[in-house]
């Protein structure tokens, strides 16, 4: 063997039909023993399944998965946490959307109240980073009138109203 060789000890094997059995219905059982008033949306739940999957082979392989095939299951707050960090993160950075009502908390003080979300521009920033800001506007007299212009997401509240003719 050569001192230069980068060759791996062990190759790399996927994931066999009774790893992935097993997983299944590992994750199924994760899943019913969330409290019943959980619900987290069907994308959430497909999200977290490969990454399930990894941490389950990964404790196959190296024989770490004996509590739980011993029924001793996590504790249920575990995997809801891990869900629901995944749910919030999903679900923050879509901000509100055009037509929506907002409350507006920024820093212009005076101008703090509803708006209506009149205009959405996503740019990126010097490091690659997008960053959202919105044109929030007032509804006067039959037509949206600007009141603010490049607000952060930071700086609004999205409310459950969204314009309606």
């Amino acid at each position: 063997m050569s001192m230069t060789s980068i060759e791996p000890v062990h190759r790399a094997v996927p994931a066999t039909e009774a790893e992935r059995e097993q997983m299944e219905a590992a994750f199924r059982a994760a899943l019913e023993h969330l409290p019943e008033n959980t619900d987290f949306p069907h994308d959430v739940r497909e999200l977290a399944r490969p990454l399930f999957e990894v941490g389950w082979i990964s404790g196959v392989r190296t024989g770490h998965t004996g509590p739980a095939l011993a029924d001793v299951p996590l504790p249920p707050h575990t995997f809801g946490t891990a869900l629901s960090n995944l749910s919030a993160a999903l679900h923050a950075d879509s901000g509100p959307s055009i037509g929506q009502l907002v409350s507006y908390h920024g820093s212009q003080e005076c101008c703090h109240g509803r708006y209506w979300v009149t205009r959405i521009e996503r740019e990126l920033d010097r490091r690659g980073r997008e960053s959202v800001l919105y044109r929030l506007s007032e509804y006067k007299n039959g037509t949206f009138v600007t009141a603010l212009t490049g607000v952060h997401t930071w700086s609004v509240t999205a409310l459950p109203q969204h314009w309606q003719r």
